[in-house]
């Protein structure tokens, strides 16, 4: 799979943040939300169990006067107890019916008078309550036995379990309440054995003080773009608009140039500036003999830039010295433990910030330490795109620096400032043919001639010379016979990275 280009790259770079800080007001504002609707819903479970508390208790409480009242008659004969088993049905609200029994057996009832059925006291919660999901009349009709005992027998108040799921409807909220009653519960519909359905995140149950019973519910808390939406609309597009309007300042503002010189500082602290070396040969011996360090740009944005449109802007601002700098201690750094052919050339382009800056001697001490190893001569290709005050400084920096060995050429021969001058006034030790010279060689008669009384020239003085931007066999052996010292372009070898140079070098893959 292909890399991602690096402008897009770069754009998902920006969208990253601008989502990220696009989606903050959502996720700062969440979280309070969700908490708050827990709190919420926690207080009204406990709101909910607390009414279903005091109806169930008062359903109970009825119960409780009915059992009371015919207690007395427990032991009686059924022929005179029933007439006020019957009375009690009839006046005391929620009561089904009531019964009387005796020795673990019902023995008399308000339904059908005399009856011989078990009672199960053992099943009665405390000995008070026992649910039932029905008996043989009504099977699928809950019902709540509630039981007193007395020393004669015991009174059992029946309540209609429907009284009880409409007293525990009344008081939810169109979530389920539960009665737990020992190990039997009633829900909305029906009655089970063991725990209460429990499948909330947030439950509430209270225990009655007066009967053993407790009372339980429960909620979700709903998804929280649910609960966004639906119980907070009006919230959930202000955060919506508001964070819309962050992310999409923010790329924006991610995305908007920045200042040149600031540019050019964030990409040199970003190490994005490289070397890449473009070999130079000797006419006449085989392999390469040289380079020239070519400084590239490569932007996590644009990709690789041209330094014609960036090197001018580093000069004007002073940034090319530190750029410099950094390139050459990374460059050096990895050539000096090659193997380099004897005399290697190695040239670096300076401008006029480079000799304004009293760091360049100690730049090429420390260089020229760093080749001490190898073969390699230091070469500081001097450019004219800026008008150098030639001053007793410059002369003196000149002079120590071939002290150290260090050679100096003046780059793109007669296209700058005063060369003549130049070549007069300062110490150099070569000249470098401006390709676009050299590019004339054999169709402008001009440009020949011209490159003829450069080499002419520099043979006079003494000074080597390299030509650049050879292209074709034409030029190559025409600059030869000419007698120029150095061929450097295209027909040669084109700019290359400096870990490929260093695999081309050691591998022999090189001009021959």
């Amino acid at each position: 799979m292909n890399p991602l280009h690096p402008r897009r790259k770069h754009r998902l770079a920006h969208l990253l943040p601008a989502l990220l800080v696009g989606l903050l007001p959502l996720l700062t504002v969440t979280p309070t939300l969700l908490w708050q609707e827990r709190q919420d819903l926690r207080r009204l479970a406990r709101q909910q169990t607390q009414q279903g508390l005091e109806l169930v208790d008062e359903i109970l409480g009825q119960a409780d006067l009915a059992a009371r009242a015919i207690l007395p008659q427990a032991g009686q004969p059924c022929g005179q107890a029933v007439y006020n088993l019957r009375r009690q049905v009839a006046v005391v609200p929620f009561v089904r019916s009531t019964a009387l029994a005796r020795g673990d057996a019902f023995y008399c009832t308000s339904l059908s008078g005399p009856i011989a059925l078990p009672l199960h006291s053992g099943q009665f919660v405390n000995g008070l309550l026992q649910l039932l999901p029905g008996n043989r009349i009504t099977p699928d009709v809950p019902l709540l036995y509630y039981r007193l005992q007395g020393p004669s027998g015991d009174a059992v108040a029946t309540i209609d379990g429907r009284y009880l799921q409409l007293a525990l409807q009344d008081a939810s909220n169109n979530n389920p309440v539960y009665l737990q009653i020992g190990r039997e519960w009633l829900g909305p519909r029906k009655v089970g054995r063991g725990q209460a359905p429990q499948p909330w995140q947030i439950q509430e149950s209270r225990r009655s003080q007066r009967y053993p019973y407790t009372v339980l519910t429960g909620y979700d808390i709903p998804p929280w773009h649910l609960l966004l939406w639906q119980h907070h609309t009006s919230l959930a597009i202000v955060l919506l608009l508001l964070g819309l309007s962050a992310g999409v300042t923010l790329y924006w503002l991610l995305g908007r140039p920045a200042s040149p010189t600031r540019e050019l500082q964030r990409a040199l602290e970003g190490d994005e500036f490289e070397g890449f070396l473009q070999p130079v040969v000797k006419p006449g011996q085989p392999g390469w003999q040289g380079a020239e360090v070519l400084m590239r740009w490569r932007h996590p944005r644009e990709g690789l830039i041209r330094p014609d449109l960036f090197i001018p802007r580093a000069e004007e601002s002073g940034m090319i010295v530190p750029m410099t700098r950094k390139m050459m201690r990374q460059v050096v750094g990895q050539l000096s433990r090659q193997p380099l052919p004897p005399g290697f050339h190695l040239g670096f382009n300076i401008s006029r910030a480079h000799l304004q800056d009293n760091r360049l001697y100690d730049d090429c001490q420390e260089l020229q330490r760093m080749l001490a190893g190898s073969q390699a001569t230091l070469t500081l290709e001097l450019t004219e795109r800026e008008m150098i005050e030639i001053t007793p400084a410059v002369e003196e920096l000149f002079r120590k620096l071939h002290l150290l060995g260090v050679k100096i050429a003046l780059d793109d021969f007669g296209t700058g400032h005063s060369s003549l001058v130049y070549l007069q006034q300062l110490a150099v030790d070569g000249l470098k043919i401006d390709q676009g010279f050299v590019a004339g060689i054999g169709s402008d008669g001009l440009s020949g001639h011209i490159v003829d009384s450069v080499a002419e020239l520099a043979a006079k003085l003494g000074l080597e010379t390299v030509a650049e931007g050879v292209e074709t066999a034409e030029q190559m052996e025409y600059l030869s016979r000419l007698g120029v010292g150095w061929l450097q372009g295209y027909h040669i070898a084109r700019p290359m990275p400096l870990a490929e140079f260093i695999q081309r070098l050691r591998q022999g893959d090189t001009w021959k």
